[in-house]
């Protein structure tokens, strides 16, 4: 929770100086804040949470959608980019109402497509990046801060996702392991994102 309250924290206090594409990443932020925290008081309470990840998916993709858009500033993405979001948010629904009674469970398929779409942005990103080649320091880019730390986290999360639910039948202290990694990668997430926020230019 620590490093998305301070991502939180740095994206409330600088909202009106970011550009459009960061405030989209401020409102994610936001979005994402309450629901980890639901998430962490179920966790505490040895309920399970897995419920609230198709919202959480939708709603993390939708606005990553938004920053990429904004960012790119391509035609095609913008015309693709309701159709990727409203074709995922169907999916994610349809497939949470055929396994209600597996709500309980972790299903990995909204996850393995998330992140292959969203590696997708990153992957776009990075090809205007070489081609145009107009970023002196990319230390500097607020984007490249959100690409990198998107690319190591989805990277990771894909391989975790793929294949959490088959290593739990081999053992469960292997599992818990696998998902500790999961958080080591969420953290550096959400260090990508301050300094993402830290950096991005008064307008």
């Amino acid at each position: 929770m620590v490093p998305v309250i301070a991502a939180g924290l740095i994206g409330f206090a600088r909202f009106r100086y970011l550009p459009l594409n960061m405030r989209y990443l401020a409102l994610l932020i936001g979005f994402v804040l309450p629901l980890n925290a639901l998430g962490f008081v179920f966790m505490l309470q040895h309920r399970n949470n897995l419920f609230l990840m198709p919202v959480y998916a939708v709603g993390e993709f939708w606005l990553l959608a938004l920053v990429y858009g904004r960012s790119l500033q391509s035609a095609a993405f913008t015309r693709m980019m309701p159709w990727l979001v409203a074709g995922f948010a169907a999916y994610a629904l349809v497939d949470s109402l055929l396994a209600r009674a597996e709500l309980a469970y972790f299903r990995p398929g909204q996850q393995v497509i998330q992140s292959v779409l969203v590696l997708g942005f990153v992957g776009l990103y990075f090809r205007k990046v070489l081609q145009e080649l107009r970023i002196e320091h990319l230390r500097r880019e607020p984007m490249f801060w959100v690409s990198a730390g998107l690319f190591i986290y989805f990277a990771g999360y894909l391989q975790i996702a793929l294949f959490s639910n088959y290593l739990l039948y081999y053992s469960d202290r292997l599992n818990m392991s696998i998902w500790a990694v999961h958080s080591l990668l969420f953290i550096v997430l959400y260090c990508c994102y301050c300094v993402a926020l830290w950096l991005s230019p008064r307008k």
